[in-house]
């Protein structure tokens, strides 16, 4: 540490009651020759202050630039042309200073590595519905979107400096299709296979001649004359002796002649490492080429999930389904339990236990009383699926929560039938005493009038009477040896 930084150290804690700043720096390559490169300079600790940032490079010829900002970010924009530098790894640096009068003085100091490439940069990314791909696992019979996605700094160079870009594909080292928008839809119908995706992406920095218009002006006509620009040269791809040689693919601004191959039946079952097409595409310096390779697995999605099993449970039984499911192994999955009503969100997540099986028990014993929703998260390689089920626990034979109670219909089923058996009883008495008994008529006219009854007391009576059958008085007048005599 110089004297003049132990002053200005020294100053600054006094003012602030700190001492010290850092400044981190980064780029967003790797980038193609002809694109730019951002860096960003970033102060660490940064309290409101003006800063110099400087920026410069370390590649010939080199670039610098320097920005007075009261910010803790800068940001530097640097194009490499392709005529003037060759691909590689370089170094950029940043000095951070602050004014401390006379001078700016070195507060601190960063660099960061980067690359310059002669073929584009990016990935192939795989797409279904509307959704990337976290991996390289499809789903069969869905459609795959395939598509070459590039930096948004290179994305511009060609936009600005490409006058055609064409992307030529090939599936399993044949060639298959060429596409004007980096991307290509194709349905894989043959599951548990694998297949090889090249993507070589073309782009003609070639820019298209001008338009020239000549005029000719004379005393009575104007004559205008029209060039038409020229088509840029053809591009010649050579196929690998695996398809087919000497081929020839052309493109230009008007037309694509391009002979459109069927996909090969063969699929592979080796990682994408060792998959090498070594399709080419020579060209010169006017073109700009990336080359993106993927290798697409293709997989059952977890379909038509099955819970069987009793979920009314007597306390202290214990719960015992059986998942069964379709899908391509291996499988993961995890259980759940919650209790009350849960509503699934299909985001769950859990410790889950890996399996080949399509099916697996699901055993557990619940110690309360109470109503419980048991989650069945199933994971492969295409997806997850999330499936729920409701468990109600009961005490005893009349208290199972949400059925109807075993008393509500054993009760008046019971008193209906005795009922009935009653009616029945009683109807066979009377047709049996009709049967046996003779009335004797009495016309007293003289007696007084019979004591009066109501309905309920007469319906009283008769159910006496029923139930005294085989016990009648042996006063009774009316017996079978009762004699009628005539009115005298």
């Amino acid at each position: 540490m110089t004297s003049l930084h132990f002053y200005f150290c020294v100053a600054l804690v006094i003012k602030t009651g700190v001492c010290g700043v850092y400044v981190s720096l980064s780029n967003d390559g790797p980038a193609v020759l002809g694109s730019n490169i951002t860096f960003t300079a970033t102060v660490l600790g940064y309290t409101d202050e003006e800063f110099k940032f400087e920026f410069y490079d370390n590649i010939q010829p080199h670039h610098k630039d320097s920005l007075i900002k009261k910010s803790n970010v800068s940001i530097w924009n640097v194009e490499y042309p392709r005529d003037l530098y060759e691909a590689g790894e370089y170094t950029a640096f940043v000095d951070l200073r602050k004014f401390f009068f006379p001078v700016w003085y070195l507060e601190a100091s960063a660099n960061t590595t980067f690359q310059l490439t002669d073929s584009l940069n990016g990935k192939l990314m795989l797409s279904q519905n509307n959704t990337d791909r976290p991996n390289n696992f499809v789903a069969v019979n869905k459609s795959v979107h395939h598509y070459v996605k590039l930096p948004d700094n290179e994305i511009q160079f060609l936009e600005n400096n490409s006058s055609s870009i064409v992307t030529h594909w090939f599936l399993d080292c044949v060639f298959f299709d060429t596409t004007t928008d980096f991307a290509l839809n194709y349905t894989y119908e043959d599951t548990m296979t694998d297949h090889h995706v090249e993507a070589i992406v073309v782009a003609n920095n070639e820019p298209l001649p001008p338009i020239t218009t000549t005029t000719t002006t004379t005393t009575t006509t104007t004559t205008t004359t029209t060039t038409t620009p020229k088509p840029p040269a053809s591009i010649e791809t050579e196929i690998p002796s695996t398809t087919q040689k000497n081929v020839t693919i052309t493109n230009d601004t008007t037309v694509h002649k391009v002979q459109k191959r069927a996909i090969s039946n063969r699929t592979f079952k080796n990682s994408a490492k060792e998959i090498v097409c070594n399709n080419t595409v020579p060209v010169g310096k006017s073109y700009t080429v990336g080359r993106f390779q993927q290798t697409v697995s293709v997989r059952d999605p977890i379909s038509k999930v099955d819970i069987a099993g009793r979920n009314w449970l007597q306390h202290g039984d214990l719960l015992d389904l059986q998942v069964k499911y379709t899908g391509s192994p291996p499988f993961d999955y995890c259980i759940i339990y919650k209790l009350g009503q849960y509503n699934v969100t299909g985001n769950e997540t859990c410790k889950t236990t890996r399996t080949v099986s399509n099916e697996f028990p699901l055993v557990h014993y619940f110690p309360d009383i109470d109503q419980h929703t048991v989650v069945v998260v199933i994971e492969n390689d295409i997806g997850n699926y999330v499936s729920s089920v409701t468990v109600n626990i009961y005490k005893g034979l009349f208290s199972a929560p949400g059925h109807a109670q075993l008393s509500v219909i054993v009760v008046p089923v019971f008193f209906c039938l005795v009922a009935v058996i009653l009616v029945v009883f009683g109807i066979a008495y009377y047709q049996h005493r009709s049967r046996h008994t003779v009335e004797v008529a009495d016309f007293d006219f003289g007696q007084a009038n019979p004591e009066y009854k109501s309905f309920t007391e007469r319906l009283r009576d008769s159910f006496r009477n029923a139930f005294n059958f085989g016990h009648r008085d042996d006063t009774d007048p009316l017996t079978p040896d009762t004699r009628y005599d005539s009115m005298t």
